[in-house]
């Protein structure tokens, strides 16, 4: 069995998951899913920052089951009840790296040769890990569940325009060593650069925080800030209206990669930023082609 520990939001669990669904397919094993770190609420030191998320891609058709910890080896397993045991791990992961450790952010062609029986843990941002099953993944990734109504005849309205989505990500971003929050001058030369491509019909905005972006992120072009009656029950929503946008600005985010990513425009523009870590020591594959 190949075994994922998921971590992160939505965009995380889903390259987590594609890696996993890959290496499922290669080798003819299970898939199986580790919710142990999503499911810990341990509180964490002020100085090691840290958000919280759940359980999200079980809206998608996914091909996976949740294991229980007896499952995963034993070295695997998270422990995480104490604020000692958090950095007691910190020390262990850093240091004695197993094989199926994230060696680094980049994209690991050795990953792919793990073999039929292994436990995988880190983020795996790249496409590169599930490029030969592109149109499986883009199968998992539909929804169990059809979109409310007012999502899809925003949708349908979005399909008949040249529209172009702008990606807002704050939330626990601002004040984040580890990720740049790019700012309004980035937006407008994206949006500068795809007018002088083709015409722009309208702009959609879409954030974690649309209130800040109503008042500090205008345009010139007719722009929709789409509120959180349009999110879904667990931001499906969001993602799906990005994807059915022809022209995409997006941030060092990976929710915003993939919702580029599902888009099936032929002829879509994605505008993305050089740099995914605001340090050149840190790399994410993400930054691929998408």
């Amino acid at each position: 069995m190949i075994i994922v520990r998921l971590k992160g939001g939505m965009g995380n669990q889903m390259f987590q998951y594609a890696i996993g669904r890959a290496l499922s397919i290669k080798y003819n094993v299970p898939l199986g899913l580790d919710l142990a770190q999503l499911l810990d609420r341990t509180p964490r030191p002020k100085s090691h920052p840290y958000t919280f998320y759940d359980y999200i891609i079980g809206i998608f058709n996914i091909k996976a089951e949740i294991v229980s910890q007896p499952k995963v080896p034993f070295l695997n397993r998270f422990y995480a009840k104490s604020k000692a045991l958090i950095y007691v791990n910190g020390i262990f992961n850093r240091f004695f790296k197993f094989k199926g450790a994230e060696k680094y952010f980049q994209f690991d062609s050795s990953i792919l040769s793990i073999g039929s029986n292994a436990y995988l843990d880190g983020y795996w941002q790249s496409p590169k890990y599930f490029s030969d099953i592109e149109d499986t993944i883009r199968k998992d990734f539909t929804l169990k569940n059809p979109l409310l109504d007012n999502i899809n005849n925003l949708i349908e309205v979005i399909n008949k325009e040249n529209s172009l989505c702008i990606h807002v990500r704050r939330g626990d971003y601002v004040g984040n060593k580890f990720h740049d929050i790019v700012g309004k001058e980035y937006y407008d030369k994206g949006v500068e650069y795809i007018s002088k491509h083709v015409k722009i019909d309208k702009i959609y905005v879409f954030s974690n925080d649309i209130k800040w972006c109503e008042e500090n992120m205008k345009f010139e072009h007719s722009t929709m800030y789409v509120g959180d009656e349009y999110a879904g029950e667990k931001d499906e929503g969001n993602l799906f209206l990005m994807s059915a946008c022809k022209y995409f600005v997006i941030p060092n985010s990976t929710f915003s990669w993939w919702s580029a990513w599902l888009s099936d425009r032929k002829d879509k523009i994605i505008v993305a930023p050089k740099k995914w870590f605001p340090s050149d020591s840190i790399l994410r594959g993400c930054t691929d082609k998408i």
